[in-house]
């Protein structure tokens, strides 16, 4: 808390004397507390009560309730901010890993103890910076669920305690997500486990880390007779194997192989992604960077880097425990420097509560910038060498006038007595007047000349000056030295050129640390033009005299493109969703794909006023491919009418007929049929004669469907592939309970009638 006892003693203690500190003590001891204990509500108590009735006995008490108010005010005031400050720590605590947190942890411990603007105002900002990184974190594990909900309902039937943990792990980063709280390590394993099902569901062939090679089979019939040496199990009980499931791309068709590559390609571009989120201040270090650069350009080729990342994040984490030596090391120099300076304690006292706070910072795990830290250092040091060179100076010129004294005349005398009984520590004040008083002896002794000429040489010293004392606010000196030598009397210039200096390198670490918060915020922006104003802000750091001006402006115009690109992204979302609107009955591949990003998109829309650069270009990202596959949408639904309009006077009555009926069993081809000729054998579809098939052969064949209602679809669906200049993969037809399934199968075209509930299965194996 901010120091509430010595708030009220420092506002009692004028009226109260010594007796404001036993006031305050016996209030203390009846709160049972010691003074750094106390709230702003324990003061409260204590000025309304024992302090409110001594004041009463020493003044009005119309003036004893005044000056309680003020206090109170006071009090609340201090007490307000710092809430706020604990408030948001308490909200952000959690996340330990954020160097954001650990700075505003170390600014809070340092706050309870003594108030500081300045430290309030730094503790609001990264509260800002805060609640703009959650909002961007919350966007990001919105599109993880979103991911999660696909992958889930893709997985869902294969049942198990791997899946119904997946659906644990979806319903707690749900709730998360419902109440503003990131689920960070839920959200990595339920991805993890994810990919796993995935990867699963593409292949039939695995290998469990303990056993031998397990090939798993959902159907029902017996396993062929060679591989009878193998072990077999179904879904349900592959799920209860420890260890991940490891799938063997060997054994797999090249087009499954290249499924599971794009899983695990797209996985590992989302950690590297968060990756360079959590470790963004370190992507530039020496260890970092090459390996970093190699990971991005493998995976940009669609290539996986396997353990590469894991090698990455090693070098992540290796790189920010030796920039945290770096900088424990430099903090403990700068420490002993400061030590070491000959300069009064209360001189050196700003520089060694900051020194404090940044080694709190990085013991709580944050990255204090030091650069402030060496500027008013060297500014205390530069400090520390004028003021032995003053002192040298002084005695220079002492001696210099003695000698010169020494050769006038007894006028001067006195004056030479006096100079010379000056002590060293003296000279700074008496100097100044003894060379007043020898300029006036001069012109009374008629050597105007001798004194004209030092005017003169006075003058054009103080012109060099002036310029520069004057952009650095010296104002007053200046006039004050044109003053004395409109009186004829010589300024002191030296003490204008040591005050010059110690305006320069107080100027220096004011613009830096001003600096220093423009980069703060100047980061947020990356990818979004924040490079260059990073690399404008190393630019002017280097500077003898940085000027923080052209980089506020600079950001002050990345802030207004920032509010521009929020206001396109809330007409691009508005005008999204009105077009989505007019085909959300419309279902296709295409469709489930975009549904899957309708929940990112909606989740945006409502943080959108909230969000910071990075978020609002995660938002345009996402956008955008939505607004690609709503386009692709547009021309499949436009394609699907043109099929519609194309096969609506075909004779279906036939075919649907079949399915108010119920379809037989397909059955082998007798021989001399169709199917025979084409030297079709029954066993080769066996894998398909799946529970719930009731027709399964070749349109070219024999079957009990009509041909000519089918032929005429097909024809559609071909004219619909040349329509979209794509493959065409297998299509289903739901009519009722029951689904058609016309797919093409080794150059023929497949035809499978079955129960509704046998599709998904059916399509799996299909695929495999």
């Amino acid at each position: 808390m901010p120091d509430v006892y010595k708030t009220i003693l420092e506002a009692i203690h004028p009226h109260l004397g010594a007796r404001a500190v036993a006031v305050l003590e016996e209030g203390l001891k009846r709160l049972g507390k010691r003074p750094s204990e106390l709230t702003p509500e324990d003061g409260a108590h204590l000025l309304k009560g024992l302090v409110y009735r001594e004041l009463q006995a020493r003044m009005r008490p119309e003036e004893a309730r005044q000056l309680v108010e003020g206090v109170l005010a006071q009090m609340e005031g201090q007490g307000a901010r710092l809430a706020k400050l604990e408030q948001g720590l308490k909200r952000f605590g959690l996340y330990v890993d954020w160097p954001e947190v650990a700075r505003l942890r170390a600014l809070v411990n340092r706050l309870r103890q003594a108030e500081d603007p300045g430290l309030l105002q730094e503790g609001k900002t990264l509260l800002d910076a805060l609640e703009e990184k959650l909002e961007e974190a919350l966007l990001r594990q919105a599109k993880d669920l979103a991911h999660l909900e696909e992958a889930l309902e893709r997985v869902r039937h294969l049942g198990g305690p791997k899946v119904r943990r997946l659906e644990s792990l979806v319903e707690t980063i749900r709730q998360a997500q419902g109440e503003g709280v990131l689920a960070q390590a839920e959200v990595e394993r339920a991805r993890s486990l994810a990919l796993e099902l995935r990867k699963f569901l593409e292949s039939s062939t695995v290998k469990a880390p303990t056993l031998p090679e397990i090939v798993f089979e959902t159907q029902e019939t017996p396993p062929p007779s060679h591989l009878t040496d193998e072990v077999f199990l179904t879904v349900e009980e592959a799920s209860e194997l420890e260890g991940e499931l490891l799938v063997d791309l060997e054994a797999l068709s090249q087009e499954a192989s290249q499924r599971i590559l794009a899983l695990e390609v797209e996985e590992e571009k989302r950690k590297l992604e968060a990756l360079l989120s959590r470790y963004a201040p370190l992507v530039e270090r020496a260890t970092v960077s090459p390996l970093l650069a190699e990971v991005q350009a493998l995976l940009e080729a669609g290539t996986p880097v396997g353990e590469k990342l894991q090698t990455l994040e090693e070098a992540f984490q290796e790189a920010e425990k030796n920039l945290r030596a770096e900088k424990r090391a430099r903090l403990i120099q700068l420490s002993e420097a400061l030590r070491q300076l000959p300069l009064p304690e209360e001189a050196k006292d700003p520089v060694q509560k900051a020194l404090e706070l940044a080694e709190e910072t990085l013991e709580e795990g944050g990255y204090p910038d030091l650069l402030p830290l060496e500027e008013e250092l060297r500014r205390l040091e530069e400090e520390a060498r004028r003021k032995a060179e003053e002192g040298k100076r002084l005695l220079a010129e002492k001696e210099a006038l003695v000698e010169e004294l020494k050769e006038k005349g007894e006028a001067f005398r006195p004056l030479l007595l006096e100079l010379t009984a000056l002590l060293p520590e003296a000279l700074s004040q008496k100097l100044p007047e003894i060379r007043t008083r020898y300029a006036a002896l001069l012109k009374a002794q008629g050597e105007e000349a001798a004194l004209r000429a030092k005017l003169e040489e006075a003058q054009k010293a103080l012109e060099a000056l002036k310029p520069e004392a004057l952009a650095l606010g010296l104002k007053e000196k200046v006039a004050e030295a044109e003053a004395l030598l409109a009186q004829g009397s010589l300024p002191d210039l030296e003490e204008l050129r040591s005050k010059l200096e110690e305006a320069k390198a107080q100027a220096r670490g004011e613009a830096l640390l001003e600096l220093s918060r423009l980069q703060a915020l100047a980061e947020r922006f990356r990818g979004f033009g924040g490079e260059g104003v990073l690399r404008a802000i190393a630019e002017e750091k280097g500077k003898p005299l940085p000027d923080p001006t052209p980089i506020a402006r600079a950001l002050e115009a990345l802030k207004r493109r920032m509010e521009v690109k929020r206001e396109e992204l809330t007409t691009r979302l508005t005008a999204f969703f009105q077009a989505h609107a007019r085909l959300e009955g419309f279902q296709s591949e295409t469709g489930r794909r975009l549904k899957s990003l309708l929940p990112v998109l909606r989740s945006a829309q409502e943080r959108l006023p909230r969000l910071g650069p990075q978020g609002l270009l995660q938002v345009e990202k996402t956008l955008t491919q939505a607004e690609g596959l709503l386009r692709e949408l547009e021309k499949e639904a436009e394609a699907a009418k043109a099929v519609l309009r194309e096969i609506q006077g075909a004779d279906l009555e036939a075919l649907l007929g079949v399915f108010d009926q119920g379809g037989a069993p397909a059955r082998a081809a007798p021989p001399g049929s169709e199917a025979a000729s084409l030297g079709e054998q029954p066993a080769d579809l066996s894998p398909l004669r799946l529970p719930g098939v009731e027709v399964l052969g070749y349109l070219e064949a024999a079957l009990p469907l009509p041909r000519e209602p089918l032929k005429t679809l097909v024809q559609a669906l071909e004219q619909l592939d040349r329509s979209l200049g794509q493959a065409r993969g297998p299509v289903a037809v739901l009519f009722g309970e029951k689904a058609l399934v016309l797919a093409p199968f080794r150059g023929r075209t497949l035809v499978a009638l079955m129960d509704r509930t046998s599709l998904s299965a059916f399509l799996l194996e299909l695929a495999s």
